[in-house]
């Protein structure tokens, strides 16, 4: 079986155009990073996201954000206590999307963010939603906690007397 090549950043680039021509791209310096933004549809709604990805450095995955409406915890719960998401501390309403499990090798320079990531985006908004209403999250899990709320809580010791 022959391996495939990684795909050039001319290679995403053509195909998020030809697969997403409503985003809109751009390419910044610190990285450098290639930038889209556009949007996509979960269960219900429409987002605004931003997926970057810097392919300076070999096997790096692309990263997505939500722009508009910004994601939020369920009543009553806190940011933390969101499902896959690769947390942000100091700014949790900044925190990117966990689309995959690095482990697994679902994602690689070898695939297209066209046809994996944005994708991947709109299923993992659907289950955000239906999480909403159900306290349940739907989609799939990579093996342990889906929050850090969980792994922390998880993580604390426990009294035993």
């Amino acid at each position: 079986m022959k391996r495939r090549k990684p795909h050039t950043p001319f290679g995403q680039l053509n195909r998020m155009l030809a697969r997403w021509p409503q985003f809109s791209f751009e390419v910044l310096d610190d990285g450098p990073m290639m930038v889209w933004r556009g949007r996509v549809r979960g269960f219900q709604k429409d987002y605004r996201i931003q997926a970057q990805w810097s392919w300076m450095s070999k096997g790096t995955p692309p990263y997505v954000f939500i722009l508009d409406p910004v994601i939020r915890p369920r009543a009553g719960e806190a940011f933390v206590d969101l499902p896959h998401l690769i947390y942000n501390d100091g700014a949790p309403e900044k925190s990117a999307l966990c689309l995959f499990d690095p482990d697994t090798g679902e994602w690689s320079d070898r695939r297209l963010i066209a046809d994996t990531t944005i994708p991947w985006t709109s299923e993992w908004l659907h289950h955000y939603e239906l999480w909403h209403v159900t306290g349940v999250w739907s989609g799939p899990n990579a093996p342990g906690p889906i929050s850090v709320g969980e792994m922390r809580r998880l993580e604390e010791p426990t009294d035993v007397t």
